[in-house]
């Protein structure tokens, strides 16, 4: 893209300075070597011929110069969302531009392959319908389960309100429920019920909340002999047989009584010969008759107060107690089984959310599969990817796997220059810093932009190539909106670190350093004069004398051959590990050097 650039803006230039360029071209090159010679010549003195410059007071810049690329500031990347490998179908021509058009109406940049997800879909949708199938049944039977367990229920509550009715019917209410106070059914019964009633309330999946149980019981045993009187029985079937038992007993007490009465009467007119034998013989088999009823109504009365009324009150209080055990008993069924329903229902609602989960994330990696413009920009592919022994390029027929980077289509409206920084001169950079930026294929257009982010580690992908170097990731926001920046051109970074307006300056490589000191060499009418220097802020190409010469002085650029140590600007330890840096040409040309 860079190439296709500098072809589009190469020739009008070339057009605008016609036929005769060259020769103008010629001409200032003649005039720069003049400039260079006469300088030259101008700085040679007596005994020295170096090179020299004139020490000057100025402004002094410090910069840092760093080589770098251009980027978006923000960019959306396109990754692939499908699960595993996938290939691409189709892609988009790189370079394209993505228009707002392109965005509105859906324009599909990346397609992959659908084929084992169609697959895969086919096959969810066959578990999807049987759990489907499987969660209607499971449902209908929780509800068949409920409604059985209440009918199941309520039938054990009729038999034990039919078996109490039926106990108070035999002795009586009051009667009843004092027996039934006294052997303590009253209190099981009213726990009974209160744990039914619990019950209902209680989630079928609690079982410690719903089978909670009635405390054990064993009912004390009774002599209902005790409680055959007609008075405390009141109206109910024993006490009416009670007393009519009493009743014939004492009407055949008065059978006797009249029958003996009679036989006496007949016994006196017998005597005195009114009535004949056969009358007398007839009165005392009627009172043979009376007695034996006399003692059959006495016998029918202690058989009914000593076997019959205890046997029949035993049982219907035997059936009320069983009654009340058969509730326990259903309820706890009834609980059971609506513990077993419900967990179907909840072992088939989760297998059928499972498969609607699956049917639904295959669908949506059928959709992913299908990348969609949702940004304007300028289209990009994603880095390449070295797998194995081969090296994986984004292009149709390509493998690429979940999470990784297919398209970038970055934000051109606001670009920035990526740099990295030695560590010996990170300390020195800040954010909010100004920077010019020169871009490589249009170095007729520089930029001016600020330092925005400063990484806080060391690269990390350059930390592992080589160790002992170790550079720091540093954004420069470009000022401006520029149609022409690309992303990927390569750029020199100027980072301004400070401004000194005023100060005593020399190049950088007139400065040595001998036994610890630094060392300048100034040209006089006697040869070269070695003076120590004390020097201040340094930039790639000047730096600041503090004391030891003056401005006006002309310094050697090189130290003359006689026992010079080698240029050092700054320390040994600054200069151990400081990077070699590419000037651009005809950077830095400042007045007075010769």
């Amino acid at each position: 893209m860079t190439q296709s650039n500098d072809r589009r803006t190469s020739p009008p230039r070339a057009k605008r300075a016609g036929g005769r360029g060259w020769l103008w071209k010629a001409l200032v090159v003649l005039g720069v070597v003049a400039v260079a010679y006469y300088l030259l010549r101008d700085g040679e003195t007596g005994a020295s011929a170096g090179t020299t410059f004139v020490a000057r007071r100025g402004p002094l810049e410090i910069v840092v110069l760093e080589g770098g690329s251009i980027e978006a500031l923000e960019s959306v990347e396109l990754k692939s969302e499908v699960k595993g490998d996938t290939k691409i179908i189709s892609i988009v021509e790189e370079g394209y531009f993505v228009t707002e058009e392109d965005v509105s109406n859906g324009l599909v940049l990346v397609e992959l392959e659908t084929t084992k997800l169609r697959d895969d879909q086919v096959q969810q949708e066959l578990e999807y319908q049987n759990a489907s199938a499987s969660y209607t049944d499971a449902r209908e039977q929780f509800e068949i389960q409920r409604n059985q367990n209440e009918s199941d229920i309520q039938k054990s509550l009729l038999d034990v309100k039919f078996a109490l009715m039926d106990f108070e019917k035999y002795l009586g209410a009051v009667m009843a429920r004092e027996i039934i106070r006294v052997v303590g059914l009253e209190t099981v019964a009213t726990d009974i019920m209160k744990n039914h009633e619990a019950s209902m309330l209680a989630d079928a999946t609690d079982p410690a909340a719903a089978l909670a149980e009635a405390p054990p019981f064993r009912r004390q045993a009774i002599d209902f002999t005790a409680y055959a009187d007609p008075d405390r029985l009141g109206n109910g079937e024993a006490g009416q047989r009670v007393r009519k038992l009493e009743d014939d007993l004492v009407l055949a007490e008065k059978e006797v009584g009249l029958a003996q009465s009679k036989l006496q009467g007949t016994q006196r007119l017998f005597e005195k010969e009114f009535v004949t034998r056969d009358e007398l013989e007839n009165d005392e088999m009627a009172l043979r008759r009376s007695e034996i009823a006399l003692e059959s109504a006495r016998t029918s009365k202690e058989l009914f107060i000593k076997y019959e009324f205890p046997k029949q009150a035993e049982k219907l209080l035997s059936d009320y107690e069983e009654a009340l055990r058969k509730l326990e008993r259903t309820r706890k069924q009834a609980v059971s089984q609506m513990a077993q329903a419900e967990a179907k229902l909840k072992s088939a609602e989760a297998r059928f959310t499972l498969q609607t989960q699956r049917r639904k994330e295959i669908q949506e990696q059928i959709e992913k599969c299908t990348i969609r413009a949702t940004t304007p920009g300028l289209v990009v592919y994603g880095a390449r990817e070295r797998r194995s022994w081969e090296e994986i390029r984004i292009e149709e027929g390509a493998s690429v796997r979940e999470r990784q980077g297919i398209i970038t289509i970055p934000n051109t409206r606001q670009m920035t220059a990526k740099v990295k920084i030695h560590e010996a001169y990170i300390e020195r950079i800040a954010r909010g810093q100004q920077a010019r930026i020169k871009v490589d294929a249009h170095p007729d257009r520089p930029l001016t932009g600020v330092v925005s982010r400063i990484g806080v580690l060391p690269d990390a992908q350059n930390r592992w190539m080589n160790p002992d170097l170790k550079v720091y990731d540093t954004t420069v926001t470009i000022d401006g909106t520029h149609e022409w920046l690309k992303p990927g051109l390569s750029a020199q970074v100027e980072i301004i670190v400070d401004r000194l307006d005023d100060v005593l300056q020399v190049p950088l490589q007139a400065v040595s350093e001998e036994n610890g000191q630094r060392i300048c060499y100034v040209a006089g009418g006697g040869g070269a004069e070695r003076r120590v220097v004390q020097t201040g802020s340094f930039s790639d190409v000047f730096i600041e004398i503090k004391s030891g010469i003056t401005a006006g002085d002309r310094v050697l650029l090189r130290a003359p051959s006689s026992g010079a140590e080698r240029p050092a600007a700054v320390s040994d330890s600054e200069q151990e590990g400081r990077p070699r840096r590419r000037e651009p040409a005809g950077e830095r040309r400042e007045e007075g050097g010769s």
